[in-house]
Order: C-alpha cells, then structure tokens, then sequence
C-alpha cells in the first residue's frame, strides 16, 4: 500500500509509469478479496495528501473497485470532500464580468487532474443516491461547476449528473383524453425528456409520429451524432386549463420543476401552436455511461382514471358523438 501511494503521489498526468501500472494492479487485486474494506479506507484517507494527478489516479482506482465489488457510501465521501477542496481553490470569474480568468499554474494542474477525477465521482454518487440528491440541491455547488464548465468537461459530467432526476410522470393528451403513466428515468431538461417521450409513446397517442431511430438512440445515450428534434405537440402545464405559449412547459427548464399535482407530475398535451419549437441534442447532456436515460410506458390510464386527472386538473372534456346527425 505504501508503494502504491508513494507511486500515486509521484504521478504528474499523462501516460503513467510500468511501475505505478503493476502497483495499481496489485492494489485493486487486494481491494477485491479485502472483506473489511481496509484497503478502499486507506487509499480514501490518503487523498487530501496526495499531488493533484496523484489523488485523481487513486480517485479512479477507486471507482474500479466500487464498480466491481460495490461499497461506494465507503469511499464516496471522501472523493466529493477531494471535488469541493478543489472548487474552492479553482479561477472564479469577477462578479458581473463575462471574462473568464487565465488560472494559474497551480489551477491549471488542479483542473487538468479535475477530468480525470470526474468519472470516479460520477461513479460514486451513481451509486449513492442519497447523497446525489443532497448534492443535487447544493445551489453554489452547481453553480460553481456551471462556472467551470468553460475550463474542463469534467464539471459539466458532474453538474449534468447532479441536474438529472428520475421519478414518474402522468401523461395526459387533452383532445382525445387519452392518458399514460410515464416512468423517467436520469434526465435533467425538459427538452431531453420531450425527446424521450416521442421516441418511446410514438404513434400511441393522436398527433404522434413514427420515431426516428436516430433521435432515440442519442435521446437514450445510445449514439453519439448532433441530431434535431422539433415538438410533436404543445407541452402544457397542467395548472393551465387551455393551450397557451405563457403556460408552456418550457425545454431549457428542468424536468424536475415539472409541477406537481396530486403527488404527480403532471404533462398535458395539446395540437401544437408553436410549429417551430425544436432543438438539438445539446440538450441531451454529456454521456454518462453510469446514469443512462430513458422513458418507458408503465401503464395506460383507463378512461375512468384520465376522467378523474380532467376532473382533478379542472379541464371540461368536449363530448364526442357517438350518432351520426341526420
């Protein structure tokens, strides 16, 4: 353990050394038959003494390990307290100035070791949903990774991560009163999920479309190519009793601002009054492996259930004639 750390501790980024390889080797080869944990504490323990490549290294050697044998609440604590130790010493821009500052030599390591850190945080808090969603509410955390976003990718893979929510969703299309119980699953805009719920209700409810394999595949995290998309329908606030840009819900918003009725949120679907609403798959976030999006179909609503959510939401269904008029 001594020599992996000390290898740790002399590694500077780059390509590293047959020795640090064969010690790193021999370390994750102990953590998997270590019942105790002993090793993944001390390795933990020993970041915040570690060179910034150094302790991204082990970071990494540590989200192998809880990916292989589990036990991230060991270890995630300490990777997020190595994250925030070095936030707090990384450039901030002048309040008010779109000018982003020349970091220093000393930051300029930091968040070159930050790109390698990302992937093992965003292991951990995959693993730790409890503590993602405390994180996740952390306003000046999310804000501080926004800021540096224009430095590394590695904050945008962890705020992305933070930003993403999953939870149920109750559809209703107003017209037909045709309705779905929608189950969402690690998307963070309004516009993602907009996308994966196209891809996935397709041709079931009236005003949809046959899927383009494309969209849904990168909507999914399945392929990396820019697409567009563009709105099948008008994406309501269930608040709003008739179809309104002002009660729109709107794309660049978060899906987990979508409001809430009853213990649900709620979608209301209407024919589109917007023809050129659309967007890219810039929407869609960076691919994170650990935390794939998707949209599936829990049930369909019987007409009593959607009869009940129109009662609910105050939204007078017209009559459909069932004769025809002589």
């Amino acid at each position: 353990m001594d020599a992996f750390l000390s290898a740790a501790a002399a590694y500077a980024g780059g390509e590293p050394s047959e020795t640090l390889r064969q010690l790193t080797r021999g370390f994750l080869l102990r953590a998997r038959d270590d019942a105790s944990a002993v090793e993944e504490a001390t390795a933990a323990l020993a970041l915040p003494t570690l060179s910034p490549h150094g302790a991204a290294w082990v970071g990494v050697v540590l989200g192998a390990v809880i990916e292989d044998r589990g036990g991230a609440q060991r270890s995630a604590p300490a990777i997020i307290d190595l994250l925030r130790s070095w936030l707090a010493q990384l450039p901030s821009a002048p309040g008010g100035s779109s000018e982003v500052p020349r970091p220093t030599p000393r930051q300029a390591q930091l968040l070159d070791a930050l790109k390698q850190l990302a992937p093992s945080v965003v292991a951990h808090l995959a693993r730790t949903p409890d503590l993602r969603a405390k994180l996740s509410q952390d306003l000046a955390l999310l804000d501080r990774l926004e800021a540096l976003e224009a430095y590394t990718a590695g904050a945008a893979w962890i705020r992305e991560m933070l930003l993403r929510s999953s939870g149920s969703l109750i559809l209703l299309h107003v017209p037909s009163g045709k309705g779905l119980r929608l189950r969402y699953e690690n998307v963070a805009t309004c516009f993602h999920l907009f996308s994966l719920i196209q891809a996935t209700v397709g041709e079931r409810i009236p005003g949809g479309r046959a899927p383009s394999p494309l969209v849904a595949a990168a909507a999914r995290g399945k392929a990396r190519e820019a697409v567009q998309d563009e709105a099948w329908w008008h994406y309501g606030d269930p608040r709003s009793k008739v179809p309104e840009l002002r009660s729109a819900i709107w794309g660049e918003a978060l899906v987990r601002e979508i409001p809430v009725v009853a213990g649900e949120r709620v979608v209301l679907l209407w024919p589109a009054i917007q023809a050129s609403r659309s967007w890219d798959s810039a929407f869609f976030g960076p691919q994170l492996d650990a935390l794939r999006p998707d949209v599936v179909i829990e049930s369909e609503l019987s007409p009593a259930e959607c009869a009940t959510w129109f009662q609910t939401l105050g939204i007078r269904q017209a009559r459909r004639r069932w004769w025809w008029p002589w």
